[in-house]
């Protein structure tokens, strides 16, 4: 395992340090959000904008397999980060495999529940006659690959705590190209529409999984053929990385873990039903052009809000490493960091949305439509959140780094499902269209406070004692 962010002092600090961490974190964020992208654009121009709109409403399933892949992968990573900053490598490789294992258990259960109630569930989240079909088409492609979905996720952050975020990238990389490869091919050359898309999707999922799994297997039998491995609870080699074990597994871990991913789960969750609420708000004030246009949307923040999860990931394994050790001064180094960062990220990410909005719009509609006026305006409104959602999710993330999920989830509970959920009822009462786009500004703002509160007054730790 590299230990060349387990910094000694704030003085070994230095932001091209930390950006070799941080850029390959953030690109594979980037292309995890690409290959959905790509299947929103191949879809809405080879299919149209009600396969598109499917898809948005489809999405909510997606959403919750993913939840529960964060809610062990984030959670149980950092448990693992944590550990190896206290030097206490027993403990960081039991976080994987318990990781690994809950979030199999309860992805794949939840995926046979809603394969069995698939109609019911699609009707509640919105489908309609004219959407259920490709609603279904794609929900089911994601649900057969569910241990894929999962084993993607939890692969990709234990490969960063282990020290190679730049393999973690090359997962995502490929990922994102055999998807857009596969979706020219099925979806704009063979015209097989949503089927295509989704077997892309799907196909790019199993690819980084199947390669995840090689990384750790490849670095198993190294470590066995050179008789390598660590067995001592005190690791002290640089080299020596997590590893798959059995021995001392317990329910009790796993909770741990869980409990300090609950933001990422949190969030996910929220992202699912309140894509619920704006379809159906949308849908009340603009019929199906509505969802369309908030279709594109949420395709878009994709993009511009990838920056933010992106940064805060990436710093989180040093972060982790350093409060495991009890080093404040590299912690408190690393948070003036991010502070500045995230600070200029914000004002100019929301320029960008606010000159780049008619650009990126057109890739999903046609220039003059009523879809394509409706999601550039929205835009602009919705991207105002920009200016508030970095601090946001790096302060969400830097508790769950530092193993206060409780913290964490507070934060992501606020801005992604209670107080957007409220400004979703009702702000459109009042504002019609526009209080939809304004939610989300509204309760990014609100959440900031709470944001700068956990960012000045917690955690607070005694440095190690040696």
């Amino acid at each position: 395992m590299s230990q060349s962010l387990l910094f000694k002092n704030a003085q070994e600090v230095r932001f091209g340090k930390v950006l070799a961490f941080i850029i390959p974190t953030y690109l594979t964020s980037l292309f995890n959000t690409l290959y959905t992208i790509v299947d929103g654009i191949f879809v809405a121009s080879y299919v149209g904008t009600d396969a598109l709109a499917a898809i948005n409403v489809a999405y909510p399933i997606v959403n919750v397999l993913t939840g529960i892949a964060l809610l062990f992968a984030t959670g149980g990573s950092a448990l693992a980060a944590l550990s190896i900053g206290a030097g206490k490598k027993e403990e960081a490789d039991r976080a994987f495999p318990v990781s690994v294992i809950g979030a199999l258990l309860i992805g794949c259960l939840t995926a046979i529940l809603i394969i069995l109630n698939l109609s019911p569930v699609l009707w509640m989240l919105g489908a309609t006659d004219v959407t259920m079909e490709n609603c279904r088409i794609y929900s089911m492609f994601w649900l057969i690959a569910t241990p894929a979905v999962l084993g993607k996720e939890l692969l990709t952050y234990f490969i960063r705590v282990d020290g190679s975020p730049s393999y973690s990238f090359f997962l995502a990389l490929s990922c994102g190209i055999l998807n857009i490869v596969l979706d020219y091919v099925f979806v704009g050359q063979f015209g097989m529409g949503i089927w295509g898309a989704a077997l892309a999707t799907v196909l790019g999922i199993v690819l980084s999984c199947v390669m995840g799994i090689v990384y750790f297997i490849r670095k198993a039998y190294s470590a066995r053929k050179n008789n390598d491995f660590c067995t001592s609870n005190q690791c002290v080699r640089d080299d020596c990385g997590l590893r798959f074990t059995a021995k001392g597994l317990s329910i009790r871990q796993g909770v741990r873990c869980m409990m300090n991913g609950v933001s990422e789960f949190v969030n996910q969750l929220a992202v699912a039903i309140t894509t619920v609420v704006f379809n159906r708000t949308a849908k009340r004030y603009a019929g199906e052009d509505g969802i369309a246009a908030v279709s594109i949307i949420m395709y878009l923040q994709f993009i511009f809000i990838g920056v933010y999860f992106g940064y805060s990931m990436g710093i989180a394994p040093p972060l982790g490493y350093a409060y495991g050790d009890g080093r404040n001064e590299v912690c408190r180094k690393l948070e003036q960091y991010s502070w500045r960062f995230l600070m200029a990220a914000q004002v100019v990410i929301y320029l960008m949305t606010f000159c780049l909005a008619p650009l990126g719009v057109s890739f999903f509609a046609d220039e003059g439509s009523i879809v394509y006026e409706m999601a550039v305006s929205g835009m602009r409104i919705y991207g105002l959140g920009f200016l508030f959602a970095g601090i946001n999710i790096f302060s969400a993330v830097r508790m769950m780094a530092y193993g206060k999920g409780h913290v964490s989830g507070l934060i992501t509970f606020l801005r992604s499902f209670a107080l957007l959920l409220l400004f979703l009822i009702l702000l459109p009462q009042y504002l019609g269209l526009k209080g939809i786009w304004l939610a989300v500004p509204a309760a990014e703002l609100l959440t900031a406070g709470v944001a700068l509160w956990a960012f000045l007054c917690l955690p607070k730790r005694e440095p190690k004692r040696k």
